[in-house]
């Protein structure tokens, strides 16, 4: 059975998207076609008064995305919001609008917590091939026009089948040549582009194992600088600890449940019209509006939030898949974001990161010593 949970008074951070806008169109970005598409963006006025509030609340974090977050005109008057109302932030991007000027004036507010450039590939054939050309370019740019500035930068590394056989070039280009402290890893969500690209996207089982096995190596190589908590990286050492507990006949505390995400626990998300959502990949779901509700009652009174955070009682032996799976007691259900784009139903285990389902598709548990 699992424990019972109690929301926190706060969320600890906040995720933002800014702007629908960006300079690329990645094969797989999720973002496009979810509903901040359609709605607007709010300009830095209007967003003022919610940094304010969330300072007041004692929100430790903004997290500012998009689109692309520097494609934003009054990106500079949003930071200053977030800097006076006494919070840190970070900047999720893929580098090419960022200019020295925007660089130094980060680093200058002093609560930068880093700012995550997208990196898909060692050159430009493999990473220009599922963003676009001159992607490549722009990416190298930012990363060195904010380590000039003295800004704290890292990388998000998306795993496809493109570039496989270029990871290990991947991790030498970023934290040996350009001296990133850790990289985090994942793989395409089946949402957006990534739907109609995914025969181009998407990692066959097959490629699934290589990738766990390519990505496994270098994580230990590289002492754990490379992260993740999604995709191959981190879906190979869930296999490893879910067939081990298997063998041995044990559960593993906390799951055979719906409690494959506990984000919502802790953050919630903002889409650039304004609209409360649990976070980003759960855009459909409209909690309110920031400047219209409160922040602290959305966070713990909305009864479609709380109805959410309650997925962790709902146990996997109630589903017919599950209910004969001999890895159901060391099973979460997965991303329940996952599980609505593949089912439509936010309430269901996800069959993209089933494991039973992987092996039977052709798939093995991948043991690195």
């Amino acid at each position: 059975m699992t424990e019972n949970r109690r929301v926190m008074k706060t969320p600890k951070s906040i995720d933002i998207d800014i702007t629908s806008r960006c300079n690329l169109k990645c094969k797989y970005c999720f973002h496009r076609t979810s509903p901040a598409d359609t709605g607007g963006e709010i300009p830095a006025s209007g967003w003022r008064p919610f940094f304010e509030e969330c300072g007041n609340a004692g929100i430790m974090d903004i997290t500012i995305g998009g689109g692309e977050p520097f494609i934003k005109e009054d990106l500079r008057e949003m930071i200053e919001g977030i800097v006076a109302n006494k919070m840190r932030f970070a900047v999720l991007s893929n580098g090419g609008l960022i200019t020295p000027d925007i660089a130094t004036f980060i680093a200058s507010t002093g609560r930068c917590n880093y700012v995550q450039i997208s990196v898909d590939g060692s050159c430009t054939a493999v990473h220009d091939r599922l963003r676009g050309t001159g992607a490549f370019d722009g990416a190298i740019r930012g990363i060195k026009t904010l380590q000039d500035a003295g800004v704290w930068v890292t990388s998000r590394v998306t795993i496809h089948r493109y570039n496989l056989n270029d990871l290990e070039n991947i991790a030498h280009l970023l934290l040996d040549e350009m001296g990133m402290g850790s990289i985090s890893t994942n793989s395409a969500s089946y949402q957006g582009l990534a739907r109609e690209n995914e025969e181009e996207v998407s990692l066959t089982p097959a490629e699934t194992c290589i990738a766990m096995e390519k990505i496994l190596k270098l994580a230990k190589r590289y002492n754990n600088r490379i992260t993740a908590s999604a995709g191959p990286l981190a879906q190979g050492k869930n296999f490893q600890e879910m067939e081990q507990a298997r063998i041995e006949g044990r559960t593993i505390p906390g799951r055979g449940f719906l409690t494959g995400c506990g984000c919502m626990w802790s953050k919630m998300a903002v889409r650039p019209d304004g609209t409360y959502v649990p976070c980003g990949m759960l855009s459909h779901i409209e909690l309110g509006k920031i400047n219209q509700h409160k922040l602290l009652d959305v966070w713990q009174n909305h009864p479609e939030f709380n109805r959410l955070r309650q997925r962790y009682t709902i146990p996997l032996s109630t589903f017919p898949d599950c209910a004969d799976c001999g890895y159901r007691m060391t099973c979460t259900g997965n991303c329940p974001a996952d599980g609505y784009s593949r089912t439509g139903d936010v309430y269901v285990p996800s069959p993209g990161g089933c494991l039973k389902k992987f092996l039977a598709e052709g798939g093995r548990i991948v043991s690195i010593p």
